[in-house]
């Protein structure tokens, strides 16, 4: 499955919201456009997602889902080296 990575400004969420996105990422669980978190990270008001998925555009179709609307400029496919 191809892995994505993808960055939109967020503010600094709750640690409620912060066990939620934890929660699902350990879930494992795929969403209803196919697409799996694989982790989150947080940065001077700044999120960058890591998912796996069908396309770039099941992850705009994801994120929008969890009201946070991202452009297709912000996903990129990436690989990794391990």
């Amino acid at each position: 499955m191809p892995m994505f990575l993808d960055h939109h400004a967020m503010p600094e969420p709750t640690p409620e919201m912060k066990e939620g996105m934890a929660e699902r990422l350990r879930s494992g669980s795929v969403d209803e456009h196919g697409v799996k978190g694989l982790n989150v990270y947080l940065a001077d008001g700044e999120a960058y997602c890591l998912t796996e998925g069908p396309d770039a555009d099941a992850v705009v179709r994801s994120h929008a889902a969890l009201g946070l609307p991202i452009d297709r400029g912000d996903v990129v496919e990436v690989t990794s080296v391990v």
